[in-house]
């Protein structure tokens, strides 16, 4: 991921997990302001840069039916969603497709948290959820539990 800055994975990753609270609270991504001629009851959720099958890079939008990603992918298409760990990537099992697609850059996180609300009704695949974090309790010196 050397060719993103600090801030756009940040920013990449904030945004996934706000999205993945409120997926997860009975929300649904919200449209923006399309950026492509859309289908009948389409909704555009965003665009941004991608790198793809760790090759080139392309400019990726979702919608509620589609991925665009030099190819136009219908989400019925996605048989499988799977997060790549450390590294901002998802892979996808594509019907039709000999491998899988995989996509990585700072918002295929977010990206993830989209697809699957539209695939699953749910912010993870099915039968996956990411890692809880562990909170650390800080100790007052000098004070006693009990």
């Amino acid at each position: 991921m050397a060719e993103y800055d600090a801030d756009q994975l940040s920013a990449g990753f904030r945004a996934r997990n706000m999205l993945a609270g409120y997926v997860g609270r009975g929300g649904r991504p919200k449209a923006v302001a399309p950026t492509i001629p859309l289908m009948a009851t389409e909704k555009q959720y965003g665009w941004f840069p991608v790198t793809v099958d760790n090759r080139e890079r392309q400019i990726a939008v979702i919608t509620n039916l589609r991925l665009i990603v030099g190819e136009e992918y219908a989400l019925w298409q996605f048989t499988g969603v799977r997060a790549i760990p450390g590294e901002w990537s998802v892979e996808l099992n594509v019907r039709g497709r000999e491998a899988p697609l995989i996509l990585s850059g700072p918002w295929v996180p977010w990206m993830s948290v989209v697809l699957c609300s539209e695939l699953y009704g749910t912010a993870w695949p099915p039968g996956s959820l990411p890692a809880p974090r562990r909170r650390q309790v800080a100790v007052c010196p000098g004070r006693r539990g009990g």
